[in-house]
């Protein structure tokens, strides 16, 4: 009987030590969840030309991890698909009418740029690969103005739920620039990366964003587009169907050159 007490109370000693240990492992299984669900979010953009009533194109965003989906639809643009792969540093695009996908580095994207650079005649770059630039920032409307001569941004932001979205939008914000710039017809994308600075140096997350840019040297002539954003902070179920199905999608489509992803795409639109 005194071999057992004496078993039973060095089970109670060890049980108090080890008991609050188990309760800070299960506390932090649980927690884990919501870290992870905590850095996924969702963003629902319409853009507007030129005071349109009704947005010109659509698109919906889902930072997943460390993989952003973009989906884009509208009257020019349909079943559209853009994988930004971050830890392998690129993108996938997805034709899914042809069912056809091409990859475009981040390297291939520098050089890009470095090339239009190099090719752009001195006017070019003094308005748009150089420009002077001149920031504001309203506190009181969470509005932020950045400038030029012959373009103007213009942002009302929303603060973050967390901070690890301002980064994570702000380098997606980034490299989607510079690879809407390889589309015929779109601006190099510098203007657009002092935005993206000051935006998330304020910490703000767009509500919207304006931008307008001067089509001849006297301002008689403009273009304005209007985007509007809508922020959600976590992903739906849909949104997670989503992604699987593109990623079976993503398999199953056939890689083409980057030229011949762009042809196929000019070809189809006409």
């Amino acid at each position: 009987m005194a071999l057992f007490a004496d078993t039973r109370i060095k089970y109670m000693k060890s049980t108090r030590i080890i008991f609050p240990y188990l309760l800070v492992v299960v506390a932090a299984i649980f927690a884990i969840p919501s870290f992870v669900l905590a850095n996924d979010f969702r963003m629902e953009t319409e853009v507007f030309i030129e005071g349109g009533s009704r947005p010109a194109t659509k698109s919906l965003t889902l930072f997943n991890g460390n993989t952003v989906y973009d989906f884009l639809s509208g009257e020019q643009v349909q079943g559209e698909i853009t994988v930004f792969d971050v830890s392998r540093g690129r993108f996938v695009l997805i034709d899914t009418d042809r069912k056809l996908k091409t990859t475009l580095t981040k390297d291939y994207l520098i050089k890009f740029l470095e090339q239009v650079k190099s090719q752009a005649s001195e006017d070019v770059v003094s308005r748009f690969v150089s420009p002077k630039l001149a920031q504001k920032f309203n506190p009181s409307t969470k509005t932020v103005t950045v400038s030029s001569d012959h373009l103007t941004y213009q942002a009302t932001g929303i603060p973050a739920r967390w901070d690890p979205a301002i980064q994570k939008y702000r380098h997606f914000a980034d490299w989607i620039a510079r690879l809407n710039s390889t589309r015929i017809g779109n601006l190099p994308p510098y203007s657009r990366f002092e935005l993206n600075r000051v935006m998330a140096e304020q910490k703000l997350m767009p509500k919207t964003i304006q931008r307008t840019v001067m089509l001849d040297r006297v301002g008689l002539r403009k273009q304005v587009v209007r985007s509007e954003h809508n922020i959600h902070w976590q992903l739906t179920n849909s949104d997670r169907k989503r992604i699987s199905s593109t990623g079976n999608l993503m398999a199953a489509c056939k890689e083409v050159s980057v030229n011949e992803f762009w042809q196929t795409q000019s070809q189809v639109s006409k």
